[in-house]
Parts: C-alpha cells; sequence; structure tokens
C-alpha cells in the first residue's frame, strides 16, 4: 500500500487541512500537491500513453476524451483500489469531515482524462448521483499527472462564484497535484480557456467520487442530475439541455 503510506506519512496534520478545506471558497475545496508518489504518477502518466481512450466528451463545445473501464489500466486499478480502501477513506473522512464516505467501484464518470491542443472543459456543475449507486455526490477528486506544464498553455481549474459571473480560485494541472471538493449545486468549474499546449502534449489526470447515503444526515439535492452547463440568472438556478451528448 505505498500509495496510502505516501499519504498518510505526508499529509499528518488532519485538523489543518480540515479548516484549509472548510475555509477555501466559493465551496470545500483543497489542493494537495505531491499526493502521490512521483513514480506512481509517471507510471499512470506511461499508462495514458497507450491506453485506448473509450469516450470523447463534448458537450457545451466542451473537448475530452475518458477512459472509464480500467480494468485493462493496472497501474489506475491499482490506484483505484487504493483510493478506495478503509484507510484512506479514514483518512479523507477525517480530513474533509466527511466520515461516512462511499467508494465507486464502477466508477460512473470517474477514470482517465485527456484534454489536448484547442480542447477545454466549459463552466458546469457537476452531476449529484450515481444511478447504479443509487447514492449522492459528495466530494471530487483529481489528480493531474502533467511534469512541466506551462501556465501559459491554460488548463488551469477554475471555480468560479455561485452567479456564474467569474473565477474565484483556480489550480494549475501540476504531475502529483490533487484537487478535493465536496459537490454544491452552484458549484461551477471547468477550465473554459483552449489549450494552448503544444500538439502531442496532453492535460491528463485521473478521477475518483465519492458518494454518501441520503440517510447520512445531510441536506442533500434529492433531484437527480447530469452535469449542468448552463444559468438561468433571472432563477439562479444551473439548468440542462437535454438534447446534447
Amino acid at each position: 500500500m505505498k500509495i496510502i503510506k505516501h499519504i498518510t506519512e505526508n499529509f499528518t496534520n488532519l485538523e489543518k487541512l480540515n479548516k484549509q478545506y472548510v475555509a477555501t471558497p466559493p465551496h470545500p475545496t483543497l489542493c494537495l500537491d505531491n499526493f502521490l508518489p512521483i513514480e506512481t504518477v509517471r507510471a499512470m502518466k506511461e499508462e495514458c500513453e497507450n491506453v485506448k481512450w473509450e469516450n470523447v466528451f463534448t458537450r457545451a463545445n466542451s473537448k475530452m476524451i475518458e477512459k472509464h473501464n480500467i480494468e485493462d489500466c493496472p497501474v489506475a486499478v491499482d490506484v483505484k483500489n487504493q483510493l478506495s480502501s478503509k484507510t484512506f477513506l479514514k483518512w479523507l473522512g477525517d480530513t474533509t469531515g466527511h466520515d461516512d464516505l462511499i467508494p465507486d467501484p464502477y466508477m460512473i464518470g470517474a477514470g482517465y482524462m485527456r484534454c489536448g491542443r484547442g480542447d477545454s472543459l466549459k463552466i458546469h456543475t457537476d452531476f449529484n448521483f450515481n444511478n447504479t449507486l443509487k447514492l449522492y455526490r459528495m466530494l471530487s477528486l483529481i489528480v493531474y499527472l502533467n511534469e512541466d506544464w506551462q501556465d501559459e498553455w491554460n488548463g488551469d481549474l477554475q471555480f468560479w462564484d455561485f452567479e456564474k459571473k467569474g473565477c474565484v480560485n483556480r489550480y494549475y494541472p501540476r504531475a502529483g497535484r490533487a484537487v478535493i471538493w465536496r459537490y454544491h449545486r452552484l458549484g461551477f468549474h471547468g477550465h473554459p480557456e483552449p489549450l494552448t499546449c503544444p500538439e502531442g502534449t496532453y492535460r491528463d489526470g485521473f478521477r475518483m467520487f465519492y458518494y454518501v447515503s441520503e440517510h447520512a444526515g445531510y441536506r442533500l439535492e434529492k433531484t437527480p442530475h447530469r452535469s449542468l452547463y448552463y444559468y438561468d440568472a433571472d432563477k439562479q438556478q444551473p439548468y440542462d439541455i437535454s438534447t446534447e451528448k
């Protein structure tokens, strides 16, 4: 369990991390550098170079390719298993204050992601319900795999205000950097500017989502929806265009 050992030995002040998580606007968010051992990050990056990508995501003029079924990706499977373990869930629960987290063995919407030159992920709010597990989304975790990424290439993960007017916080996709955030119905985020990296250079990452039961005592948004890319300023609500892919 090398990954678990790395995390628990390098991120030990959980009270401090929790305060940082809770206090980061616009909603609880935590950015941790060197979250995974660098050799694991490099092995995942190499795996991305040889993976058979299975989905092209193009909603709202976004562009991203994805690999949700990682069973043929042994490095990713090992990372998923360790980040789903009891020990990691205890660390994650103590860090965020959510001690009833449930991982997703099916990796719905999760796994590897890749964007190349000209690609972007437009500002949106996340899907809130896992229809396979019948559970509500609580946390998202992304680990980036890009060594030598240049800020001028864009690709920064931006968190916008609740009125979708502008960026409040941003995090560039550094190798080994993890960003963890709590679901919020107005939790607008994305990397909206097209990437300007060289051809053949990619913004790669690995995603994990964590869920809670409706019986956990949280005030949950009970109407299931997929990720929402549009916002009605008059109603102050994000909304969907159901005919989009």
